[in-house]
C-alpha cells in the first residue's frame, strides 16, 4: 500500500522538479536577451551622445566662420557665441565618456552571464556555436575602442587648441588680433572637421554593434 501510495508521489515531485528546472531556464534565457537590450540601450545612449558632440562641434565651427567674417565690423556677436560652444563641447565630451564607462561595464556584464550559461549546455555542439557566437560579438564589440582611443587623443588635442584659440581672442578681438591669428583658426576649422569624420566613424561603428548585439524591433 505504502508503495503504491509512494509512486504518484515520487511521480509528482519529479513533475514539480522538471517544472522548475523548465522555469528557471527560461528565466535564465529571458535575463540573457534582457541583459542585451540593457547593453543595446546603453550603446544606443552612448551614440546619441556622439551625436551632440558632433553637434556642438558643428556649432563652434560656424561660430568661428562668422568671428573671421564681421572681423571688419562687429566681432563680438560672433565670439559671444563661439565662447559659448566651447564649453558645450567640452560638457558634451564629458557626458560620453561618462557613458562610454556605463555601456562598457554593461557589455562586460553581458559576456560575462554569457559566458557562466555556456557551462550549463549539454550538447557539445550547441556549447560551440554558441562560444563561437560570442567570440564573434564580444570581438566586435571590443573593436569599438580601436576607433574610439584614437578619435579620443585627436579629439583632446583639438579642443584643447580650441581652448587657446578662446583666450586668445578674447584677449584681443581686433582687427588685427583676428587676422594674426587666421592661421591658428582655419587650423582649427581643419581640425575640428576631421574630428567630425572620426566621430561619425565612431557613430557607424556603434550602430553596428547595436544591430548585431540585440534582437530586432519591429516599428
Amino acid at each position: 500500500m505504502n508503495h503504491i501510495l509512494s509512486s504518484p508521489a515520487i511521480a509528482w515531485t519529479a513533475l514539480v522538479l522538471a517544472a522548475a528546472q523548465l522555469l528557471l531556464a527560461t528565466n535564465v534565457t529571458a535575463a540573457g536577451y534582457k541583459k542585451a537590450d540593457k547593453t543595446g540601450a546603453s550603446i544606443a545612449e552612448f551614440r546619441d551622445e556622439i551625436v551632440n558632440i558632433k553637434k556642438e562641434v558643428d556649432a563652434t565651427l560656424l561660430a568661428l566662420d562668422k568671428i573671421t567674417q564681421t572681423a571688419n565690423t562687429d566681432p563680438r556677436k560672433a565670439f559671444k557665441e563661439f565662447d559659448k560652444s566651447v564649453p558645450r563641447v567640452d560638457s558634451a565630451a564629458q557626458k560620453a565618456k561618462k557613458r562610454s564607462e556605463d555601456m562598457k561595464t554593461k557589455g562586460n556584464a553581458y559576456f560575462e552571464q554569457w559566458e557562466q550559461e555556456l557551462a550549463t549546455l549539454n550538447n557539445p555542439e550547441i556549447r560551440q556555436l554558441a562560444q563561437q557566437r560570442k567570440l564573434k560579438l564580444q570581438s566586435t564589440f571590443d573593436a569599438i575602442r580601436s576607433v574610439m582611443e584614437p578619435a579620443r587623443d585627436q579629439f583632446n588635442t583639438w579642443l584643447s587648441g580650441l581652448k587657446d584659440l578662446q583666450v586668445y581672442l578674447a584677449n584681443d578681438l581686433t582687427i588685427n588680433g583676428i587676422d594674426s591669428a587666421k592661421t591658428l583658426i582655419t587650423k582649427s576649422k581643419s581640425d575640428g572637421r576631421e574630428v567630425q569624420q572620426s566621430l561619425d566613424a565612431i557613430i557607424a561603428e556603434l550602430n553596428t554593434i547595436e544591430a548585431a548585439l540585440t534582437p530586432a524591433k519591429t516599428k
